[in-house]
């Protein structure tokens, strides 16, 4: 259903182009999307800004292109200062691309193939290939999609947000502050003073950087926190029965962690450590 493309510093994921047959499975991820927006549960999902700008209705350009290799190349036709673009650039208003094996071509306009790109018309093949790539190609897929998004989110407003904000609201903000989150949890089966509970913020606290994001996704399905920081995060530590050698649980949509009472800090640091290093979070894949 979905594709990997690079779109900058990390990986996107976006709509597979190839899948034409399952409709069904782009409304169901809308509506999962949708449901989590408004019940402010943050997603571990890498959609590039272009699915929030479209969900808004607002006009798509070349910085929205998805894939990292297709921006700079058509920004090297636009930025080419030659007056060979023709010779240069070999380029008519066609794209072509593989489908199910099969290449496939389509006119970007009518008699598409036989119209060269120039240094006169380049930006309008720019303009129409971005078109459709964004939208043309994946349109069946998007549209099932926001069907599914909007069945949840119509009523809502959304236009009152900017794509940003909107994409802060679904994924949340990178910046982690584990001192708010513990400041801000709340405990069942224990207290703050437990010896537990002070060996488990020990742990955390002298962590590396990606054992505490892989805690964080571990305890709340999400390696980000949501807007204000992890302080407006609602965090519980559950007391898990007695000592023990089982691993710590969570229940991600309600953000709360199963910890059994381990007896000493070097057990707690082992299971937990075991515990978030193998675990998979839910993802789109």
């Amino acid at each position: 259903m979905w594709s990997t493309r690079v779109g900058g510093d990390e990986q996107v994921t976006w709509f597979n182009s190839d899948c034409s047959w399952n409709e069904d499975g782009y409304y169901l991820v809308g509506i999962l999307v949708g449901l989590a927006l408004y019940n402010g549960v943050l997603l571990d999902v890498h959609f590039p800004s272009a699915v929030y700008r479209k969900l808004m209705a607002l006009p798509l350009a070349l910085e929205d292109m998805v894939d990292k290799e297709v921006r700079s190349g058509l920004q090297q036709l636009l930025d080419y200062d030659g007056d060979d673009v023709e010779d240069i650039f070999c380029l008519t208003f066609e794209v072509m691309w593989m489908e199910m094996g099969n290449q496939r071509k389509l006119e970007l306009k009518p008699g598409g193939a036989d119209i060269p790109v120039t240094s006169d018309n380049r930006e309008e093949y720019v303009m129409l290939y971005v078109r459709w790539l964004l939208v043309e190609s994946v349109r069946a897929q998007y549209d099932a999609f926001e069907r599914g998004f909007m069945r949840v989110m119509d009523s809502s407003s959304l236009d009152l947000l900017t794509p940003g904000e909107l994409e802060l609201l679904v994924v949340g903000t990178p910046d982690l502050d584990f001192s708010a989150l513990m400041s801000n949890t709340t405990y069942e089966g224990y207290t703050e003073e437990s010896e537990v509970v002070q060996n488990f913020w020990r742990f955390v606290k002298g962590a590396s950087r990606d054992t505490q994001i892989k805690l964080l996704k571990f305890a709340t399905g999400s390696t980000r926190a949501p807007i204000g920081g992890l302080g407006k995060l609602p965090f519980k530590i559950q007391r898990a029965g007695p000592d023990s050698m089982h691993l710590p649980t969570s229940h991600t949509c309600f953000n709360t962690l199963l910890l059994p009472d381990y007896d000493s800090y070097d057990k707690l640091v082992d299971r937990v450590s075991h515990a978030v290093v193998e675990c998979e979070g839910f993802g789109l894949q």
